[in-house]
């Protein structure tokens, strides 16, 4: 297999980089459509409908604002380890990069499982008014 470790791992950099925008993208346009979805006239639920986009909705929310903070830690882990590479060697401290992966990788896990629930509610609503 031709490409070096190095290679590898900035392939799997730029694959999750790619997913996580495609996962801020989903839940950002996903809770935009709510609004122009609710600002209808004929707009009428049942307390199962309200629970199901309630909990969509803010699950959506939830994904966007994870998505957002892992960002943020990502960022933050990669500033540490550029700062870490211009120390010398001896003084150079590897542990808050372990916490800043072990963060992110929370993050990553928390948001798949909310938009993974955000999913299931608006499918299950779009499966009663079909029904």
């Amino acid at each position: 297999m031709a490409g070096s470790a190095d290679d590898f791992h900035k392939w799997a950099k730029d694959a999750g980089n790619k997913l996580r925008a495609y996962m801020l993208s989903y839940s950002s346009a996903a809770t935009g459509v709510f609004f122009l979805a609710l600002t209808g006239k004929d707009v009428s639920f049942d307390r199962t409908d309200k629970i199901l986009l309630g909990v969509a909705l803010l699950m959506y929310v939830a994904t966007t604002v994870l998505c957002l903070i892992e960002l943020r830690v990502d960022a933050r882990r990669f500033f540490h380890v550029a700062k870490q590479l211009d120390a010398p060697a001896e003084a150079q401290d590897w542990a808050t990069n372990e916490r800043f992966k072990r963060d992110r990788l929370r993050l990553i896990i928390t948001s798949y499982g909310s938009a993974i629930l955000a999913t299931l509610a608006v499918v299950a609503y779009l499966l009663r008014k079909i029904a």
